[in-house]
């Protein structure tokens, strides 16, 4: 095995090792249209030991070219729609500042024993919020692809596979009257209002700088379910807000130094062969099956949760 030392986080890695973790997360972020923050920062810490504050700051920047170079492939067959990812960056901008603001509070909470150990509150809060929203989204997703795929089967004669048929849900959103109302038509959407969509990006802002993640897992049912864009243009567009998001993460750690370049380096030259892999995957694949495929992807997510939480109790 290959290993070299760290010059920053001062810890080993192996080089194949972390280069692997880049390629999967790569193909996550050219398949799906997430930046695999949820799946590298813990990965990183768990299977090589880098201190969290280095994998959090050298993840968020590694994000920024997996998904620059995942929504370049995307551009190219014209799913992304600009519109839509600049309204939503208007209120995810402001979303991550007060997300960020609301973790420095938590912080102050202190902490519990349990079984025998101290645990910060914290931490328990932030699981909490993470099982309980992605356990609703995963749950929906995976019931709403799978009846669309049994749809599919039992008329195999009809296989236009639109992205999605609008959920009542994203009915009653586009039906908001509340100027100015904003047409997207890379989306297909005749009409929508604008304020719905800010207020959406600022959802997403908080719980980015909340969660400490890029946001794409969280973006993209939201763009799938509330908004009704089809799942392809939801990936791409998704992709391009995201190199906006997890950038301005970036620049608030490197001010505070917790970037290590050269790991970066290493998960950089797995993920970006990754996400052109994942984008000729998505572009081929059928996108009701991405919705639920998708699913088990959060239902990973809340799995790789739970077992940090009991390792850090030491309970195996």
């Amino acid at each position: 095995m290959i290993n070299i030392i760290l010059p920053i986080a001062k810890v080993g890695v192996s080089i194949p090792g972390v280069v692997g973790l880049g390629f999967v997360v790569g193909a996550l972020s050219g398949l799906f249209g997430v930046g695999g923050g949820f799946l590298i920062t813990p990965m990183l810490n768990v299977l090589f030991g880098v201190p969290y504050n280095f994998a959090v700051g050298s993840g968020l920047l590694q994000m920024v070219g997996t998904s620059t170079a995942a929504f370049l492939s995307h551009k190219t067959h014209g799913n992304v729609d600009y519109r839509l990812a600049l309204f939503l960056l208007a209120g995810s901008l402001i979303g991550a500042e007060i997300g960020a603001r609301i973790l420095n509070e938590l912080k102050g909470l202190g902490s519990i024993n349990l079984f025998g150990h101290p645990i910060d509150l914290i931490n328990i809060y932030m699981n909490v919020i993470y099982i309980v929203f992605l356990g609703g989204v995963g749950i929906f997703m995976f019931k709403e692809a799978r009846a669309a795929l049994k749809k599919i089967n039992q008329n195999p004669g009809n296989q236009k596979d639109k992205a999605i048929a609008i959920t009542r849900v994203g009915q009653k959103v586009q039906a908001v009257n509340i100027p100015p109302l904003v047409s997207l038509p890379t989306s297909e959407i005749k009409s929508i209002s604008l304020w719905i969509i800010v207020f959406f990006g600022f959802t997403i802002g908080v719980l980015s700088g909340l969660l400490g993640v890029g946001g794409g897992f969280i973006l993209l049912p939201i763009l799938i379910y509330l908004v009704g864009a089809p799942t392809n243009i939801a990936v791409g567009t998704s992709l391009f807000q995201m190199i906006f998001t997890s950038g301005y993460g970036s620049i608030t750690h490197l001010f505070k130094g917790n970037i290590d370049f050269l790991l970066v380096g290493l998960i950089l030259s797995g993920s970006l062969l990754g996400s052109k892999i994942g984008v000729m995957l998505n572009n081929r694949m059928k996108k009701v099956s991405l919705r639920y495929y998708f699913s088990y992807v959060v239902f990973t997510v809340i799995l790789i949760i739970v077992i940090k939480f009991f390792w850090s109790l030491k309970i195996f």
